[in-house]
């Protein structure tokens, strides 16, 4: 497995200890989703100077959401050349139920 590999493997760990968001994948319905692939990995860009991660909230509201969010994942970049990059969290959607 590559370095970014294990890093995404790594973010959405700590994205998944964070309730109320989810990485923001393609839908179950869509003709993609039959395709095996690590949907929730194409969520996550890895640039040199930005972390982009496409987000789903599925709670209110969202500036506690999205600082928890830091919180656990910036940790995960130090250590990395991603360590001085900035985390640039994209809520792309809200789930029926955050509403």
């Amino acid at each position: 497995m590559t370095v970014r590999g294990e890093i995404t493997e790594k973010l959405l760990a700590a994205l998944g200890t964070v309730p109320g968001l989810r990485p923001a994948t393609p839908t179950a319905e869509s003709t993609a989703a039959r395709i095996p692939w690590d949907w929730d990995g194409i969520a996550i860009d890895l640039d040199d100077d930005v972390v982009r991660i496409r987000l789903v909230a599925t709670r209110l509201p969202l500036p506690p959401l999205l600082r928890s969010a830091a919180d656990v994942l910036r940790p995960v970049l130090v250590g990395t050349q991603w360590e001085a990059a900035t985390l640039r969290l994209v809520v792309t959607d809200l789930d029926r139920d955050a509403v």
